[in-house]
């Protein structure tokens, strides 16, 4: 049998001169590399391609140019060579083919494999059968994926080529339900021109009828191949792709980052294993080992830094220790209109208590039912969840929005800064309603999508209904309770009060030079009735002191301040440029407290007897400034 060849058509005279573009799709703002792009599509397609039951196990292993035989671009690449070096391809890069060339293996495990005829050209006669084979090696811009997968632009795939200097790719395949091996390869140059004949930009890598690529079968090829490029294919369905020349800005250190920001969710859920490699080196990310690194790795011209990683990873293990009945149910919003954030979609009771917990800090789940119609069709039933903490740690709000597994990088929300929010659509119904909104980079939901775009009942208001979520929510749990707000406009002009029934740490006053206010509030919350801290107004500052009179519950306590503003929560709103605690002009004193942490504009401390006091001074005298101070059941951490 002769061996298999790189082969590209002659094109006729006259037809259509049309150079390949997919690969521009990947060029955005909300991937910072051409590795981000190949760890979401790859990890997409592998996730898309699980068997039932089965957990996902990606391998990108990174080999230099000392790991590999220089024999091997004359075994493998030898008939593509003169298309390398022809007039107008489109290359930057010419090999050489005396020299080893570096090699990037991707390989998966728990998939199912290419499956489908592969003898097919067409699938237009093909209706309501998969056939992964054909989509992954014959079509560019057209999906055979089902809705509730996750891609649907049929543009993953040519993130392989991207990825090469030569456009270029091997892959074998397993599949789960025949166990047949299959060998083949795809190179995407541009039109272009070779002993003056016109060739067609797509070639293969396999055997030939005429001009139609077949796929090689023949085992004793398959199993040099494998051995050559280390590829382990011994029987267990999935795929292994061999992208020879990667770019070179696709190393070890950058493929584990850009797996722990874009797919630490299904990790953490254990439902992703992903391994790294170069050369002798590997590195398992697994709902194990994903905390750990983040102390070795410096996350590259990421949003986030590794504390805030930290937290969002052990907010993701809350998330998935909860059941269903651990979440608040909100009410649907009126399916004969267009879908609205609205108070009364939660019950009063679960409102207060959601405010509660949010402004405590801990984190809250919430469960929003909703229904998606398309056109023609009846409405179904779906739902999204939304996880939402306060953080004031964070200096800009964070909402990470997640789909089946992926992140949808480029959404966002939130405007109030020390929040995060975590939303997850798992349920194929809505999950393929937002698929058809993406951009082929799974990095935007966009309501002009032209997948999307006419084809849901009041679609576009249904999308923002979701995407707005975190940010509704939080305006719904900030709002201020019913009843007169004698704070209103406190920071234009001042209008003097009768005085208020108020107990002796509560109240508002002016210092003794009649500059600024001071609103405290002091609050002992799970120690019974009345107060025990007591918040008084000084000279330019305010002083947290515990009432002698009663019995001290815990020596710990956190204090908060912000200055006041016209509208909305001050410390939601609060700023770093307002002042920070412990930095100048701003001076904290105390007498019998230890202040174990400071953050910006809280302060950690314990009381260590019981006549003690901390005090803070130095701000603006020309500001409102609100205190609110509280006990903690334990030490501060």
């Amino acid at each position: 049998m002769n061996p298999p060849l790189w082969k590209f058509r002659v094109m006729s005279r006259g037809e259509m001169n049309a150079d390949p573009i997919a690969g521009e799709f990947f060029s955005t703002e909300h991937l910072d590399s051409i590795t981000d792009a190949l760890v979401r599509e790859v990890i997409q397609n592998s996730l898309d391609a699980v068997e039932p039951g089965n957990r996902v196990f990606v391998r990108f292993r990174v080999v230099s140019k000392s790991g590999v035989s220089p024999a091997l671009f004359g075994r493998y690449f030898a008939s593509l060579s003169p298309h390398l070096a022809a007039e107008q391809n489109g290359l930057a890069f010419r090999p050489n083919a005396t020299e080893p060339m570096p090699l990037l293996v991707i390989e998966d495990y728990g998939t199912r494999g290419l499956e489908g005829d592969f003898t097919i050209d067409s699938d237009l006669y093909q209706h309501g059968k998969k056939n992964d084979f054909f989509y992954f090696w014959r079509n560019v811009g057209r999906s055979g994926k089902a809705e509730g997968d996750r891609g649907r632009w049929g543009l993953g795939k040519t993130v392989y080529q991207a990825a090469s200097r030569i456009n270029s790719f091997l892959g074998v395949t397993v599949r789960r339900s025949d166990q047949k091996k299959l060998l083949m390869g795809q190179a995407t140059l541009k039109t272009h021109l070779l002993d003056n004949r016109k060739y067609y930009p797509y070639g293969w890598y396999g055997y030939f009828d005429g001009d139609f690529a077949l796929p090689v079968d023949d085992a004793e090829t398959i199993s040099r191949f494998c051995e050559d490029f280390s590829a382990d294919r011994s029987g267990s369905p999935g795929l292994s792709v061999v992208v020879p020349y990667p770019d070179p800005a696709i190393t070890a250190l950058r493929l584990i980052s850009s797996v722990l920001v874009h797919y630490f969710f299904p990790i953490i859920g254990g439902t992703l294993t992903v391994e790294v490699a170069q050369d002798a080196r590997r590195t398992t990310i697994s709902r194990d080992t994903i905390d750990s690194l983040l102390e070795h790795l410096a996350i590259e011209k990421s949003r986030m830094g590794k504390e805030s990683l930290h937290a969002l990873f052990q907010m993701s293990r809350w998330i998935h220790s909860l059941s269903p009945e651990d979440h608040v149910l909100l009410r649907q919003p009126n399916p004969s209109r267009a879908a609205e954030w609205k108070p009364e979609l939660f019950t009063d009771d679960r409102l207060a208590e959601l405010r509660a917990e949010f402004e405590a800090g801990r984190p809250i789940a919430i469960r929003v039912p909703l229904k998606v119609q398309k056109l023609r069709h009846s409405g179904r039933d779906t739902f999204f969840a939304i996880y939402l903490q306060r953080d004031d740690a964070l200096d800009v709000p964070e909402d990470h929005f997640i789909r089946e597994g992926i992140t949808i990088a480029g959404v966002r929300s939130l405007r109030t800064k020390g929040v995060r929010a975590v939303v997850v659509a798992e349920d194929t119904v809505l999950s393929a309603m937002l698929g058809d909104a993406e951009n082929p980079a799974h990095t935007e939901w966009q309501e002009r999508s032209p997948k999307f775009r006419g084809k849901y009942v009041r679609g576009a208001s249904c999308l923002r209904f979701v995407k707005n979520s975190p940010r509704e929510i939080v305006r719904i749990l900030s709002a201020p309770l019913k009843g007169r707000d004698e704070m209103l406009l406190r920071d234009v002009f001042h209008i003097g009060m009768l005085p208020q029934p108020a107990g002796p740490a509560q109240g508002k006053k002016k210092d003794k030079a009649g500059e600024g206010s001071v609103s405290t509030s002091a609050d002992t919350p799970g120690y019974g009735q009345g107060r025990y801290l007591l918040v008084a107004p000084t000279r330019q500052g305010f002083r947290v002191s515990g009432d002698k009179s009663r019995p001290r519950p815990t020596p710990f306590f956190i204090v908060h301040a912000a200055y006041l503003i016209r509208r909305g929560d001050p410390f939601a709103r609060y700023s770093p440029l307002d002042f920070e605690f412990g930095t100048e002009p701003v001076v904290v004193r105390t007498s019998n407290v230890v202040v174990h942490r400071i953050m910006r504009n809280q302060i950690h401390a314990e009381a260590t007897a019981d006549a003690f006091w901390l005090e803070v001074v130095g701000f603006d005298p020309n500001r409102d400034l609100i205190v609110r101070a509280e006990l903690v059941e334990t030490g501060v951490s």
